[in-house]
């Protein structure tokens, strides 16, 4: 694929919706295919460009839906190939980014993660304005205000796009996202103890993580277990505790944790994730659980463990 010299980038310059971004869209999203081959999920023209009839900046958003980041850096020579070129500066922990000028439209390719937050809110926001004519409207007048405002200061730009953005993924889109995990213990002493983590996030509670596409919710907590304590355990699945929450007023949340256990291997914290961990007797752990939630999970599964002890002396 083969396109023009790039455009200059100073200005933030609205154009009338050109039936030519879906084309350059489909060239993207063919050598994303080509690179990525079956490590990409979905790939999705996102952004103003894949809206018909939307007034944008003319950039060719491609979002590229994998698994995890694990493998991509292996992807970057063949990238940078083609045209594409990782840009690290703009990296954050949940997207990793790629830039082009191959044509007359700057191309700006975002790697996230199927299934979690990012590329979710891309996904539905599209959709969105693709959907909702009156939606479509008041972006687009919004923009064209904005981009009055703020002509040569484009942070300030799509800084001012940021709560219209919630304010339509809180009322018209419907997200949802499903964390599997797991109450982890072992004997020790005579007592039961339970494993608690210290996430990212600074919270204390249970291992737990997102599902990842093709996962049911056992091999989830087994994986999630495996890497955050790097314990393998017993999954009891007969156990199910669950809730559900709203995360930035918009993002339905729902946790499900079945009981795990132990009997041998040191368990440690995965680096980056995880800041500390801890075996704790249930009266300890029970004091650490940052939340109600997890605290009511943790009473469901001691009294479940000690209604299974119970019956076993019978």
């Amino acid at each position: 694929m083969e396109f023009a010299s790039g455009q200059k980038k100073e200005s933030v310059r609205l154009q009338p919706y050109n039936p030519e971004w879906a084309n350059i869209g489909e060239l993207v999203k063919k050598d994303m295919q080509s690179v990525f081959l079956q490590t990409a999920i979905d790939i999705r023209h996102i952004g103003s460009t894949a809206v018909p009839g939307l007034k944008a900046r003319p950039i060719i958003d491609i979002a590229v839906a994998v698994r995890d980041f694990k493998n991509i850096p292996q992807f970057y020579g063949t990238l940078d190939e083609l045209g594409y070129h990782h840009k690290p500066e703009s990296d954050s922990e949940n997207r990793i980014f790629l830039y082009s000028q191959k044509s007359k439209f700057n191309i700006y390719v975002h790697i996230v993660i199927h299934g979690k937050t990012l590329w979710n809110s891309y996904v539905a926001f599209c959709d969105c304005l693709k959907k909702d004519k009156e939606v479509r409207r008041k972006y687009e007048e919004l923009k064209e205000s904005l981009a009055s405002r703020y002509t040569f200061d484009r942070r300030a730009y799509s800084s001012g796009k940021s709560e219209f953005v919630r304010r339509v993924l809180r009322t018209k889109c419907d997200i949802k996202e499903r964390s599997c995990g797991a109450v982890v213990w072992r004997m020790r002493g005579g007592r039961r103890h339970y494993i608690i983590i210290k996430n990212r996030s600074g919270h204390n509670g249970f291992p737990k993580g997102h599902m990842e596409y093709g996962e049911s919710e056992e091999e989830t907590a087994e994986r999630e277990i495996l890497e955050e304590t790097s314990l393998k355990v017993t999954l009891d699945t007969s156990f199910r505790s669950e809730y559900r929450y709203l995360v930035d007023g918009y993002i339905h949340k729902s946790t499900l944790y079945f009981l795990a256990n132990y009997s041998e291997g040191t368990f440690r914290p995965q680096k980056g994730e995880v800041y500390g961990i801890w075996l704790l007797p249930y009266e300890e752990a029970y004091e650490q659980l940052d939340y109600e939630q997890d605290r009511r999970v943790l009473r469901l599964a001691e009294k479940r463990l000690a209604h299974d002890e119970a019956e076993k002396k019978r």
